[in-house]
Formats: structure tokens, sequence, C-alpha cells
């Protein structure tokens, strides 16, 4: 972690952040918005001595030009911040994305070196026959703990995405609240100015000017709309992190009893973000008991299947999630209209690290986790899929284990997390 923290607290270069197309989108759209032509310059590029030019400040250093030949100065100012906020969600997304690929990476090669450790171990079990029991099950506790690191590990590989949309979600609230606060101030002054005026006993024509002057009409009209607005900012901002605080489920991980729905819809805000215009989501609910369950861990499962059921869709498509109960068990449906399952695929797409996904764009983990998740609820996953027609997966969990096991219910998984 020592790596991660040296390269993450440097200087950025406005090159390493922004690729030279971006840098040439964000010209044109400041361009359009401020009404002039304006240039984006990196430290290495002197400006123009005859063009109005102020500096993009990343920790009080220097970082980039914001440069024009027509624009005022308050104008250039303004485009500077937006820049900046812009260079400061990359960076993070991109801190984020590191990060995620280096514990990865990390948790990886400890698990190939506690492969390498068995092989040895294994050449060394054929020479001493009789010690082979007590080998395999030094060796299985080893990797059983392996696993347990690499499934938090999995976990951890949708943080990046969610905190990024997360962070969209916050931002777009903020702003408005921002700028609405902006202008109550300027409104403030304004009646400082006018009350001003009335105590320096001024007679009713000035104060009438004054009044005027100020357009204290406008003010007294929009002030309870700008209020207004900044409650509805802050009701959703709490509601946001009210969904965080329910998919988080900080301090509840034991067995529980907890709402399947309510933990569908928590986890569908979570992803709001992440579903972009071409895919269509629908939700069908149906009155359901709440389980005992570890909620936490339900909430990865779903996040995760309807998670993989967007990305499964390339261009337009539909995500359904249904839910229904069947005598002692409440069931959950995510299907899609996506690229589905080779037929050859689906025997081995819940084992761990089989991915049919490019070297890099995935772990092999998420279908391997889901499943042994469900397995230890005592559950049951099962998935129908069609290449080019899409899949569905379906999850059955009892609503109470204990009835599973007095009836001989077979526990697979282990049934404990």
């Amino acid at each position: 972690m020592k790596k991660s923290a040296s390269r993450f607290d440097r200087q950025f270069t406005l090159k390493e952040i922004f690729s030279v197309q971006k840098m040439k989108r964000i010209e044109q759209a400041l361009s359009a918005l401020l009404g002039c032509q304006v240039v984006l310059l990196d430290l290495e590029t002197v400006p123009d001595p005859d063009a109005q030019h102020v500096e993009i400040l990343w920790e009080l250093e220097p970082i980039a030009y914001l440069a024009s030949p027509s624009a005022q100065l308050d104008q250039l100012r303004a485009g500077a911040e937006l820049i900046l906020i812009l260079l400061k969600e990359a960076v993070q997304y991109r801190m984020a994305s590191e990060l995620h690929l280096e514990t990865i990476a990390s948790d990886y090669e400890v698990l190939q070196e506690k492969h390498r450790e068995l092989q040895k171990s294994e050449q060394r079990y054929r020479e001493l026959s009789g010690r082979l029991e007590e080998k395999v099950a030094q060796q299985v506790k080893i990797l059983e703990e392996a696993q347990r690191k690499i499934y938090q590990s999995e976990k951890l590989a949708s943080v990046g995405q969610l905190a990024a949309g997360v962070a969209h979600e916050l931002n777009s609230p903020l702003a408005f609240i921002q700028h609405n606060l902006t202008a109550a101030k300027d409104y403030l002054q304004s009646l400082d100015l006018f009350f001003t005026a009335v105590l320096h006993g001024r007679d009713l024509e000035a104060v009438h000017d004054a009044w005027e002057e100020e357009d204290i009409d406008f003010i007294r009209t929009d002030f309870p709309v700008l209020f207004d607005s900044c409650l509805d900012g802050v009701k959703r901002l709490s509601s946001i992190i009210s969904d965080l605080k329910v998919f988080s489920n900080i301090n509840r991980e034991h067995l529980t009893r907890d709402d399947v729905n309510r933990r569908l819809q928590t986890v569908l805000a979570m992803l709001k973000p992440q579903i972009g215009k071409e895919v269509e989501l629908v939700v069908k609910f149906s009155d359901l008991p709440e389980i005992y369950c570890y909620p936490s861990y339900l909430g990865q499962v779903f996040y995760n299947l309807i998670q993989n059921g967007i990305q499964a869709i390339e261009g337009k498509g539909k995500v359904t999630i249904t839910t229904f109960a069947s005598q002692d068990e409440v069931c959950i449906s995510v299907g899609d209209t996506g690229i589905g399952i080779k037929e050859e695929h689906l025997a081995r797409i819940f084992e761990p690290f089989f991915t049919t996904k490019e070297v890099g764009q995935g772990t092999g983990l998420g279908l391997s986790v889901i499943h042994d998740i469900v397995q230890a609820h005592q559950g049951t996953v099962e998935v129908q899929s069609e290449p080019d027609k899409g899949s569905v997966f379906t999850i059955s969990l009892p609503v109470d284990p204990e009835i599973n096991n007095s009836r001989g219910h077979k526990q697979r998984g282990g049934g404990q997390l």
C-alpha cells in the first residue's frame, strides 16, 4: 500500500489526467458557454502575452493555464474553477480504479504464491502418503483464508463505480444549494443597503428609490423560492445518505430479519447513476414476508447481479427485476435482454475465476461470490440464457433457514459467512 500512497500523493500534470481529445472538448464547451474562444494549456506551453489568462491551481500549485484573447478575467476564473472540478473528479476516479486494480493484483499474487506452494506440497505428498490427510487439511485451511480475502476484493471491485455514481448524485443537489445560497447572500447585501437608507432617516422618495434600485420586490418573491429549493436539495441528500446506510448495513453483519423488496430498492438507488438512457428498468415486486439473512451480503448479491444485467446489454435493452413468494421461500428474478451466455459456458459460470471477458475486464469472481452467498443462506440460484437474447437469473431463499434444517434441507457451501 505504500506504493499506492506515494503515487497518489503527488502533483499530476494536465496530460496525465486529460487526453488531447478531452482537452479539445473542454475548450469547445467552455468557448460555447463563455461566448468567446478559450484555450487550455499545460505548464509547458507559454500563453500568448497579448491574451488574458489565469492559472488553474491544484493544491496551491499551478497545473495549467486557461487563456483567451477576448474573455474577461472573471469569465476565465469561472472557467478555471469548472475545469478544476473536472480535474478533481477525474483524479478521484483514477485513484479509486488504480487502488482497486492494485488490490486485485495483490490478492491474485498471494493466491498464485499459495498455488505454487501447493504444487510443491503435492510432490511431497506423493513421497509421504502416510501424512496425506493432515497435509491436505492444512492446505485447505490456507486456501479458504485466501478465498475469503479474494471475496472481499470482489466486493471492492464495484467500489470505484459506486463511489463515482454516488459522488455525481451528491454533487447535483450540492451544486444548486451552493448557487442558491450565493444568490441569497447577494439578496442580503441588497436588503442591508435598503435598510441602511431607511435607518438613516432619508425621505420617502429616497427610500422608494432605494427600494427600486435594490429590486426589493423581486427579492421578496425569490427568497422563499431559493430556500424551498435548498430544502429540496437537503431532502435529496438525506435520501441518498439514507440509501447508503441501508445498503452498507454498518454493524449488521449478523443473521437478522430483512425486507428483500426494500433491499432491492436500495440497491437500485445505488445503481441508478450506472443505468444509461439506453437501458429500460422494469420492476415487478410482490408482497413478501421478511426473511432471516445477512442483509449486506444479500445487498452485494443483488448489486452484482443487476450490474451484470446492465453490463450485458449492448445498445438498447431492458433489465427486469421480479420478486414473488413460493411456499416457505422468496424468489428474486433478474432478467436482461443482453448478449446472453453460450451453452458450453453455462456449466462453468459459477466457477471461481471463470470469465468470458477480455483480460483485465473482470476477475471471474462475481457469479462465484453470488453462488456462495446464496448457498450460505441455504438457497439456490438458477440461470436460463440464450445467446443474443438475454439471461434470467432466479434466486430462491428460505424465509427461515431453520425450517429447511428441520426438513432435512441439504446445506451447501458451509452455510456460514
